[in-house]
């Protein structure tokens, strides 16, 4: 299982991003898998590490290098990093191009259910448990407004209760169904994995535990911010929702991008 790094990332004040990214891009040790820009927590982590996770991020970026760390001439541009070393199956990875293009391309053809518009109705207070939310619905509306109806990318970190793997995996063979039919698409999913020998990443002591730190983690895209607070919003999530996930997670954080510097389909925006 090819192994790869996201980087969470806090840059100087001053640095480009679109010329950061494309310094990452010419730089030959460095495979650039996915390079997104943070927008919002949509849930925050309530054990693992909430301090840095609460830490608003310029960048996210998935790379494949040779020691699993970015090469020291960026470390000037780093105000803060937060690191997941992965495993990607190889199946996926192979395949990814093509299937990201794709979904970029498919986006704008995709068509809401109806549940987002009956649900801003009865919103809950927060999105901790992936329900509707004012602040969510605030978000919806102010990144719809700048970016327009374009797709977004949701970063997931997952930490399983005791026995909550199972349970998990009966989620997401439910979510391929409940998320299709709004376009969402589990682009990259892989498990969180020691970094190589001689390396370190943000889990501290290389023999942490597992049910300590992050356990798998995803990519999923939506082809907008509104297909994904419509699936939100909807019974059939909900109840997959409630019935695998749920008591499946001690603790996961789950962070909306927008990818960016990969093709001209995609512009900067932070909002």
């Amino acid at each position: 299982m090819p192994l790869a790094t996201l980087h969470l990332l806090r840059l100087v004040t001053s640095t480009i991003i679109p010329a950061f990214i494309q310094r990452i891009q010419r730089t030959p040790s460095i495979t650039l898998l996915l390079a997104s820009q943070p927008q919002y927590t949509v849930i925050k982590s309530t054990n693992l590490d909430t301090d840095i996770l609460g830490t608003d991020f310029d960048i996210l970026l998935l790379v494949k290098t040779p020691n699993a760390t970015l090469p020291i001439d960026f470390r000037p541009l780093i105000v803060l990093e937060y690191k997941v070393t992965v495993g990607i199956p190889s199946r996926i990875l192979e395949s990814y191009a093509e299937h990201n293009a794709k979904l970029y391309s498919d986006a704008p053809n995709v068509k809401l259910t109806g549940a987002l518009e009956e649900a801003q109705k009865r919103v809950k207070k927060d999105t901790q448990n992936l329900e509707l939310s004012p602040d969510m619905l605030r978000f919806m509306d102010d990144l719809s407004r700048e970016y327009g109806n374009k797709p977004v990318t949701m970063l997931n970190l997952l930490c399983f209760n005791e026995g909550g793997k199972p349970s998990y995996a009966k989620y997401g063979q439910a979510f391929v169904e409940v998320a299709g039919r709004r376009g969402g698409d589990a682009k990259l999913v892989g498990n969180v994995v020691s970094p190589p020998e001689g390396t370190s990443d943000s889990r501290g002591e290389p023999n942490r535990a597992s049910q300590e730190w992050w356990n798998e983690f995803s990519l999923v895209h939506y082809p907008s911010i509104r297909a994904f607070c419509d699936m939100l919003a909807s019974e059939d999530y909900q109840e997959i929702n409630a019935k695998h996930r749920l008591n499946a997670l001690k603790d996961t954080v789950l962070i909306c991008t927008i990818e960016v510097g990969l093709d001209s389909r995609r512009r900067e925006v932070k909002l």
